[in-house]
C-alpha cells in the first residue's frame, strides 16, 4: 500500500487532480482510495472513501469553542490527530493499492503546524509515501511568483521529509512555450534571471543574490516537474511513471508484490 499525499496553495487544484489520479490508476486495475482530510470542506468534486468530516467539522468546533472560520480550522486540522486510528481503521478495510490524501485547502495551516506532518506520518505508519506539492500554471509561469512557489515547495519538503514531486496543474490553460520556460527556469535556474529583470529592473541586485542561493538548493530538492490536467488527464501517464520510479524504484504495483512473492 502507497501513500499518495497532495500538497499546496488553495486554488492549485488539489481535489481535481485527486479525483484524476483515482479515476486514472483505476482504468488500469489498480484499486484507489481516496482520503479527505480537509474538515471545512464544503463541496468536494469526489466522493471520499475515508473523510475526516465524518468524525470532526470545521463548523462543529466553532460552535463548540466558539471560535471563528480561521481558529476552528487550526482547531479542527489539530484536533484530527485524535481520530487518526479509526482513518487508518477505515483505510485498511479498503485494502487498496493506493491512498490518495487530499491535504486541507490552506496549505500553510497544515503544513506549517506540528499537527498536519504529525498526522502524515500516522497515517501512512510503516506504508512507503510522496508528497506532489501542486502549482498552479497561470501562476508559475510569472516570474516572480514562481520564485515564490519554489521557495514554498521547498519549506513544505522540509516540513513533511517525503520524496515531493512538483506537479504544476491546469496545463491545458496556458501554452505550450510558457511551459517550457518553466521546465528551464527549473533545470537552469540561472536562466530566470532575464525575465525577473524585465519585470522590475529595479530589484535586480535583490534577484540576482536570490537565485545564487536558490540554484543549487532547487537542483538539489527539486528533481522532479510534471505538467498536468485534471480536464484533459495530460501528464498523468508521466506523474504515474515519476510516482512508481520514486515509491518502488519504476516497477508498477503489481510487478513489484509478485517479485516479493517469489
Amino acid at each position: 500500500m502507497y501513500f499518495i499525499y497532495i500538497l499546496g496553495p488553495a486554488g492549485s487544484g488539489k481535489s481535481y487532480l485527486t479525483n484524476a489520479l483515482k479515476d486514472w490508476l483505476e482504468q488500469r486495475g489498480l484499486d484507489a482510495t481516496i482520503v479527505n482530510l480537509d474538515p471545512a470542506a464544503s463541496w468536494l468534486p469526489y466522493t471520499p472513501d475515508v473523510d475526516i468530516r465524518d468524525y470532526i467539522t470545521v463548523e462543529e468546533v466553532m460552535q463548540k469553542y466558539n471560535l471563528g472560520p480561521n481558529g476552528a480550522l487550526i482547531a479542527a486540522i489539530d484536533l484530527s490527530i485524535e481520530y487518526v486510528e479509526k482513518l487508518v481503521e477505515e483505510i485498511e478495510e479498503c485494502r487498496p493499492n493506493y491512498v490518495i490524501v487530499d491535504t486541507p485547502g490552506q496549505m500553510e495551516v497544515f503544513a506549517f503546524r506540528a499537527s498536519g506532518p504529525t498526522v502524515m506520518n500516522l497515517l501512512r505508519g510503516n506504508s512507503k509515501a510522496v508528497s506532489l506539492f501542486l502549482a498552479e500554471s497561470l501562476q508559475i509561469t510569472k516570474p516572480t511568483i514562481f520564485l515564490s512557489i519554489i521557495t514554498l515547495s521547498m519549506a513544505t519538503l522540509f516540513a513533511h521529509k517525503l520524496p515531493q514531486i512538483l506537479v504544476v496543474t491546469k496545463s491545458d490553460l496556458v501554452s505550450k512555450k510558457s511551459l517550457a520556460k518553466v521546465q528551464q527556469w527549473i533545470e537552469e535556474p540561472m536562466s530566470i534571471l532575464e525575465e525577473l529583470r524585465r519585470e522590475d529592473s529595479l530589484m535586480t541586485q535583490i534577484y540576482l543574490d536570490v537565485m545564487y542561493s536558490l540554484e543549487d538548493l532547487m537542483h538539489k530538492f527539486i528533481q522532479d516537474i510534471v505538467f498536468t490536467s485534471s480536464v484533459t488527464g495530460e501528464g498523468l501517464d508521466d506523474l504515474y511513471g515519476i510516482i512508481q520510479r520514486v515509491l518502488a524504484g519504476g516497477e508498477d504495483f503489481y510487478t513489484e508484490e509478485y517479485s516479493e512473492v517469489l
